[in-house]
């Protein structure tokens, strides 16, 4: 009875310490706000939100792209001016994950060998109590399903009231880097993001997550993504994007070089929340509204 409650004790200090996590903040630069103008524009009948974006890796010039609550379980290919793609059998314009829920699609990431995630990990006022990830292989042009997939649930571990009373729980950006899962929280009251790794078990149904920090991204995170050499890490917010040079190893990734901008985009297409990139010096921006926005890299400047 002693060792069970010592057991306690211990995961109790661990999930306060965790909670407790010190504040990386870095100093932007005093620079001009980026205005975009949009570069494309997506089909709204097809993609009603675009909630996130990310780049094939078998498929060159064609990125994967989503929608969130309300809508249908599919993923949409389109190019980087929002067009959408043909196949031997006509327009490709959808396809559907057979068998899944969009409860909140929010994300969605992959590797260079194929292997996709998008994430049922939206919640906006933090009451979902179970969230999910699908896992399954790239769909190959003209696919209209995909069938063979694998779902893994999770739930935050250091939530205990739902709703969250601080509006911290909601998640709108992934990315995988050397075989493991990271999320970065989307917070409704402060600007923070916390850095969470979801462990994949090889088998079973459910994902360990653990949290390893806590970053002021002055303002919401909405999606994040890795450049195509797998050495910078994009984050966008509705305000800015920050671009981190990563470490060769290890975990520590709001600590290296970083580029820094302010984000203006449009009034009636504000919600910028999909992120990618279109070449090694350009990001691929797209908002729920449909535009899709190129930022150079140029037009970033170095933080402190």
């Amino acid at each position: 009875m002693r060792d069970v409650a010592l057991f306690i004790c211990l995961l109790a200090s661990f999930a306060g310490s965790a909670a407790d996590l010190p504040v990386i903040v870095r100093s932007t630069p005093a620079m001009p706000v980026v205005q975009l103008r949009s570069a494309g524009k997506i089909d709204l009948k097809i993609v009603p939100e675009c909630s996130a974006l990310w780049a094939s890796p078998s498929m060159p010039g064609v990125f994967w792209t989503l929608s969130d609550s309300g809508n249908k379980p599919v993923i949409v290919p389109i190019h980087a001016d929002g067009s959408p793609l043909t196949s031997p059998k006509g327009m490709w314009s959808s396809v559907a994950i057979k068998g899944a829920t969009n409860v909140d699609w929010e994300a969605m990431t992959g590797d260079q060998e194929g292997n996709m995630i998008v994430g049922d990990v939206g919640n906006n006022v933090s009451r979902r109590k179970e969230l999910a990830f699908y896992l399954f292989k790239e769909p190959k042009l003209g696919d209209a399903a995909v069938v063979d997939f694998r779902k893994v649930t999770f739930a935050w571990p250091d939530q205990t009231a739902f709703p969250d009373p601080e509006l911290a729980h909601d998640c709108e950006a992934m990315f995988l880097l050397h075989g493991k899962l990271y999320l970065l929280t989307k917070h409704r009251r402060d600007t923070l993001t916390d850095l969470w790794r979801a462990d994949i078990p090889a088998a079973g149904a459910h994902a360990v997550l653990t949290k390893l920090a806590r970053f002021d991204a002055g303002g919401m995170v909405t999606d994040a993504c890795l450049s195509p050499e797998q050495g910078r890490l994009a984050i966008l917010t509705y305000r800015n994007v920050w671009v981190f040079e990563l470490p060769i190893a290890g975990e520590d990734f709001f600590h290296g070089r970083a580029l820094y901008a302010p984000l203006s985009p449009p009034m009636l297409s504000w919600q910028i929340e999909g992120c990618s990139w279109l070449d090694r010096e350009t990001l691929l921006v797209g908002s729920e509204q449909g535009d899709l926005y190129r930022i150079p890299l140029k037009d970033l400047q170095e933080t402190k």
